[in-house]
């Protein structure tokens, strides 16, 4: 077996790991990603710092998990919300004096 092939064999063990850890996880579950990353490297063996790349790339490219930013932000299981649209106010024209009939 070559070195690329050891290092997919391991990669990919990474990756079922971090799936079955967010699988796992109750919907509206909140984990932040280094925690996730340590979960990880218990289970296949290795520093936290080795799998964190690929567990960064699977958390934002999985299909069962979104990932956000901020004070409350981490990886979250489930879909993300929609966008919701604020409507801007508009002022009121009666009250501007520059404008006389």
């Amino acid at each position: 077996m070559s070195n690329v092939q050891e290092m997919l064999v391991d990669i990919e063990k990474v990756l079922e790991a971090a799936h079955t850890i967010v699988d796992g996880m109750q919907p509206g579950e909140r984990k932040q990603i280094k925690k996730l990353a340590e979960a990880v490297s218990s289970v296949v063996g290795r520093d936290p710092k080795e799998v964190l790349g690929y567990v960064n790339d699977y958390a934002h490219r999985t299909s069962i998990a979104y990932v956000t930013r901020g004070k409350n932000g981490g990886l979250i299981k489930g879909t993300r919300p929609a966008k919701v649209v604020k409507v801007k106010k508009v002022k009121a024209v009666d009250s501007d004096p520059t404008m006389t009939s």
